[in-house]
């Protein structure tokens, strides 16, 4: 039996994929702005090559976006999963390797990066939501389910809204930080210790957060 019209064939998506990470260094090292012929260039292929896996240079980004979920699946599983019954030693856990992370692999390169692409370009804003910062916040929000179905924070497990904007509150100030401090510079102008920092907002955190029968 052939394969259905419109499918494509495993050497297809196979090679798609190959393009799509030999072109993410390049795309994040300049915000997205490179041209398809340079990337075409980068790669070793050419543009009508390009252009017949991915459309256009917009299609390119935003489908190299996207596939960064898949590369991080593993890692976000871990971050999904409480690693400890103690709030603070698994929230300041999580968090401090996410600026090791950061730092040393990449992480935030690819935060950043991907941001830029996303704000100056209509597709690529979709495609880095679908494919980095949503979910990331989605792995946090099962991290702080697991800690609501233990009981020992002030959200009910089921409280779709509450552990959202309990997961933005947790992420947000840090990956700011990280921004500010890296990809901004500030370290030069206003240095802080990031790593420090976490200790300080986790326990902020745990303090407006944890279950008041927990405290005991």
């Amino acid at each position: 039996m052939g394969r259905p019209i419109g499918s494509k064939n495993p050497e297809y998506e196979r090679r798609r994929a190959e393009l799509l990470d030999a072109a993410m260094p390049r795309l994040i090292a300049d915000h997205g702005g490179t041209s398809l012929n340079e990337i075409a260039a980068e790669v070793g292929v050419s543009v009508p090559t390009l252009r017949h896996y991915f459309g256009d240079r917009a299609g390119l980004v935003a489908a190299a976006l996207r596939r960064q979920k898949k590369h991080a699946g593993p890692h976000l599983a871990r971050v999904a999963a409480p690693s400890s019954p103690d709030l603070a030693a698994s929230l300041g856990q999580f968090l401090s390797e996410l600026v090791g992370a950061w730092r040393a692999f990449g992480v935030g390169r690819l935060f950043a990066g991907g941001l830029a692409m996303g704000l100056r370009d209509a597709s690529a804003g979709p495609a880095y939501l679908d494919g980095v910062l949503e979910p990331t916040l989605v792995a946090v929000e099962a991290r702080l389910r697991g800690h609501a179905e233990a009981g020992v924070l002030r959200i009910d497990a089921d409280d779709a809204a509450g552990l959202r904007a309990a997961a933005l509150s947790l992420l947000a100030p840090v990956v700011l930080a990280l921004l500010h401090q890296d990809a901004l510079g500030g370290a030069a102008c206003r240095a802080l210790d990031v790593q420090a920092y976490v200790q300080v907002h986790v326990a902020g955190f745990v303090r407006a957060y944890r279950r008041e029968a927990a405290r005991s």
